[in-house]
């Protein structure tokens, strides 16, 4: 009898362990690779999830932001208005248009020319207005509009010596200076032969402090900049020398911004048919002609 209990006791433990096991077996299998077919993970924005463009995203923001450097009358300059030292000059004009026609305000971020680019790519600034000639090397980073203006381009000189530089030929052996990273630089370079000293400067009033220092002999310059820090200063003077007209300044966009681009061509397009282009360089140059360029 008792080895009947026992065998009974065993029997009963053993079907106990078989249920045990059964209920603890059924937790899931491990996860098979994927074959493909399912529905990836949902990967991170490329940038561009952006919808409707960049000039949602200005409008969205309220402001765009121009870069520009504020040492180039009637182009850009610093003033004194109302009693406030405040960024002028006929670009300003046109990229305060610009703002209008987007319904935005307009903020306004003075840096050296030769950084303006590097600003722009970086997404520092939404545009340039410059005074920037759309060169090919430029076009390699960045878009343009249409040109809105051209000028020609000049040699500015102390006054003294403007008799003896009237001509390219006359500055062999000259030291001459060029805003940094600018047409004027690759004319400097290109078109004067055997200079002495080529001095690349950030800051067109730095060139205007070394030449009145006489630490250089000239300054390449585009017309209406050389006029403006002439008629400010009679120790300054334009020489005969020119180099020729520029092929005409843009407007600098970040590439892949054609909305923006698109929006900034018609503002341009717009202010050249009612003349407001010609209205902002008369106004900028008789502001610039009124202030002690220093």
């Amino acid at each position: 009898m008792k080895k009947r209990k026992t065998s009974i006791l065993l029997a009963l433990m053993l079907v106990l362990a078989l249920l045990l096991t059964a209920c603890g077996g059924q937790t899931a299998p491990a996860e098979e690779p994927s074959n493909g077919e399912e529905t990836p993970a949902e990967e991170p924005s490329n940038g561009e999830a952006a919808v409707g463009g960049k000039i949602e995203a200005i409008q969205n923001e309220g402001k765009i932001v121009l870069g520009t450097s504020a040492d180039y009358p009637p182009y850009e300059f610093i003033t004194e208005v109302d009693g406030e030292l405040k960024v002028v000059g006929f670009d300003i004009e046109i990229a305060r248009e610009i703002a209008n026609d987007l319904g935005v305000e307009l903020e306004i971020r003075d840096m050296d020319f030769d950084g303006l680019l590097a600003a722009l790519v970086a997404g520092n600034i939404d545009f340039i207005v410059a005074g920037m000639v759309p060169t090919e090397e430029r076009k390699e980073s960045v878009d343009f509009s249409i040109p809105y203006y051209s000028a020609e381009q000049r040699f500015l000189v102390r006054a003294e010596d403007a008799a003896e530089m009237g001509t390219i030929e006359s500055l062999t052996g000259k030291r001459i200076g060029a805003q940094i990273s600018t047409v004027q630089e690759e004319i400097a370079k290109e078109q004067i032969t055997d200079p002495e000293e080529i001095r690349l400067i950030s800051r067109i009033n730095d060139l205007v402090l070394d030449l009145k220092s006489d630490r250089i002999d000239g300054i390449v310059l585009v017309g209406p900049v050389a006029d403006s820090y002439a008629k400010a200063d009679d120790q300054l003077q334009v020489s005969d020398i020119s180099f020729g007209q520029e092929d005409g300044v843009a407007i600098a966009i970040a590439k892949g911004n054609d909305d923006l681009t698109a929006s900034i061509n018609a503002s341009l397009e717009r202010m050249m048919e009612a003349d407001l282009i010609n209205q902002f360089i008369a106004e900028a140059t008789a502001l610039a002609d009124e202030q002690q360029v220093e």
